[in-house]
Order: structure tokens, then C-alpha cells, then sequence
């Protein structure tokens, strides 16, 4: 069974990109978000796609044929949004390597580094690389928001202990911001010379989230508040918080969505995944009312029909996410 949706992950991940480099207006609804869908840059663990006129996703690649995790440089979806000045890159993905591989291919591509890089939660995924964006020296500003670099600290600044030391290991080389984001209750806007994006605060995959606008093309990076292909990870979700998180990015105009992983969808196509954000709502509803535990919640859980074939990181996913429903449940009782 893992095997299985792993491989169907792999399809997710890798085919939609593929996809969209060869068949261009694959996306129903995109329309001018994706004019040329053409790959830039590619290697055993990510694609670079051009999805706009200076717009790039990255699209990670972590598994092999097998459906094993052998390429987890990047791990997460990213993004780069090309300025006359500045160039922002959503994210700072897994592994050192992989950032510093997306800053060579910008400065390959464009003959000048990443000088931003947007968090858009605290997860290792988009955090744990940040390092390799400096350059000597120079680094470019990082952005995330208080809450962010607190949940970092809180989870990953311990480790495992070094045999024969008095020192830990911690889990990734930890890199702070540059620039805090201290109110989440408004968006920002972000220059990047000749082209701005907006910086939106939300909450639900994590309790502090970034989602990402550019302005002048109807294109959306939703970080890990969007997934397509794949079951959500809840581990640190706020459940009560992420539909309407999700309805916020859907709403106006039609956008491309770059999830933080899976495949790219325009938003009036994103029904499925709140098909599915909903139907573990009423799974975990229904659970408390017969007591059942998240355990015997997750095991009974069925998927909605139109995500049916979508994969899972971890089988025990659906388990989590009724968890998460009882963990936000527990702290709201006096």
C-alpha cells in the first residue's frame, strides 16, 4: 500500500511538471498565468517551469522510480519572481544544497543571485536550506513572520546528542530572518523594481502561514496551505483555520496556485482539495461524536471520491489530521 501511494505521489510530483512543459494551456483556467509552461532548469531533484513572463515555479522531485525518497534537496515547491532589481525566492527548501542550487540557476538565468527569500512557514521543508543562499559574506534578506522563527527555535534548536560531546545535533542549521514579519493581521507589499507581490498572512497549515500574490499576473504561491495530488500534512495544522484560509486564496480572479507539493492547478479547479480539507472536518466531527480515538478515526477515513487517486507522504496522514481536530479541541476547553 505504501508503495502504491508513494508511486502515485511520484505522479503527482513529477508528471504535472513534465506536463506543463509540454503541453502548454495544460492548466483550465489559467489563461495569461501560463503562457509559456517551459522547463528552465532541471535536475535530479527539481524543475524550474516558467509559468508567467519572469515567473518561475520549482517544482521538487524527491523520489526515485521506486517511490523512494532519494532526492530531497529541495523537497518543497518554491518559486522565483524575477524583478528589474530584486529576486525573490518563495522559500528556502530542505537541504543547503538545494537552495544554493535554485541561486545558481538564478544567477545563471538572470546574472545575479536571490536577494529575498519569503518563508512561508516554519517547517524544515522550506527552512531547513536557507544557508545555502549565502554567498560568502552577502545573503540575501530573509522574510517570515515572529511567530515563525519562535516555532522554529521551540522545535528544531535541540537534537540528538553528540557521542563523546556535551553538544546536540540539531535537526537542520537553523538561519533566522533578516526581516520580521511582527503583525500577521495585514498583507504587505514587496518591491522587487518594475514588479511588486503581495505578502498575505494566514493561518491553518501552520499557525502562522504566508501565501504570496504577484501582482501584475494572476499567480499565487500558497506554500503548504495549498497541495495537489497529495494528502495534507496537519502535524502542526489549526484546522478551524485552514478552510477558510483556502476560500481566501481561491476567491477573485482565477490564479495559478503553486502548491508548496504536488502539482500546479488554477484555483476555480481546486474544488477537489476542498472536497477533501472538508471531508476530514466531518471525519473528525463524526469521531468525537461516537468517541472513537484519532487512531480509529484515521483508520476508517475514506477520501473523497475526486481525490481518490491522490497520494500520501505518510499513510498515517489521515490519523494526524483527525488528530489535529482533538489537539485544537483540548486546548479550547477551560
Amino acid at each position: 500500500m505504501i508503495d502504491r501511494r508513494r508511486r502515485s505521489l511520484l505522479k503527482a510530483g513529477l508528471a504535472s511538471t513534465v506536463a506543463l512543459a509540454s503541453m502548454p494551456g495544460a492548466l483550465p483556467g489559467a489563461g495569461a498565468a501560463a503562457p509559456k509552461n517551459r522547463v528552465v532548469a532541471k535536475s535530479p531533484f527539481a524543475r524550474i517551469v516558467e509559468v508567467g513572463d519572469g515567473i518561475f515555479a520549482v517544482m521538487s522531485t524527491p523520489l526515485d522510480s521506486a517511490g523512494n525518497f532519494a532526492t530531497p534537496q529541495t523537497l518543497c515547491n518554491g518559486g522565483l519572481v524575477v524583478g528589474d532589481e530584486r529576486i525573490l525566492s518563495i522559500d528556502g527548501y530542505y537541504q543547503p544544497e538545494g537552495a544554493a542550487w535554485v541561486n545558481e540557476q538564478a544567477k545563471r538565468l538572470f546574472g545575479r543571485p536571490v536577494s529575498d527569500v519569503i518563508c512561508t512557514h516554519l517547517h524544515l521543508d522550506h527552512t531547513g536550506g536557507l544557508a545555502g543562499f549565502q554567498d560568502g559574506a552577502t545573503g540575501p534578506e530573509i522574510y517570515m513572520t515572529a511567530s515563525t522563527w519562535a516555532m522554529m527555535v521551540a522545535q528544531y534548536s535541540s537534537g540528538s546528542p553528540v557521542e563523546g560531546t556535551p553538544f546536540l545535533a540539531p535537526p537542520a542549521r537553523l538561519v533566522g530572518p533578516t526581516r520580521v514579519i511582527e503583525d500577521e493581521s495585514q498583507s504587505y507589499a514587496m518591491d522587487l523594481g518594475g514588479r511588486s507581490v503581495t505578502i498575505m498572512p494566514l493561518s491553518g497549515h501552520t499557525p502562522s502561514d504566508l501565501a504570496i500574490l504577484v501582482d501584475d499576473l494572476p499567480i499565487t504561491f500558497g506554500g503548504d496551505l495549498a497541495w495537489w495530488g497529495l494528502f495534507p500534512n496537519y502535524v502542526d495544522a489549526v484546522p478551524s483555520k485552514l478552510a477558510p484560509s483556502v476560500e481566501t486564496l481561491m476567491s477573485g480572479e482565477s490564479r495559478l496556485m503553486v502548491t508548496g507539493h504536488g502539482g500546479l492547478v488554477s484555483t476555480e479547479d481546486m474544488g477537489p482539495y476542498v472536497e477533501l480539507i472538508a471531508s476530514i472536518d466531518k471525519a473528525a466531527l463524526q469521531a468525537r461524536e461516537r468517541g472513537w480515538s484519532p487512531e480509529k478515526a484515521g483508520e476508517a477515513y475514506k477520501m473523497p471520491p475526486s481525490t481518490a487517486d491522490w497520494g500520501f507522504f505518510n499513510p498515517r496522514y489521515p490519523q494526524r489530521a483527525i488528530a489535529a481536530w482533538y489537539r485544537e479541541w483540548e486546548l479550547a476547553t477551560p
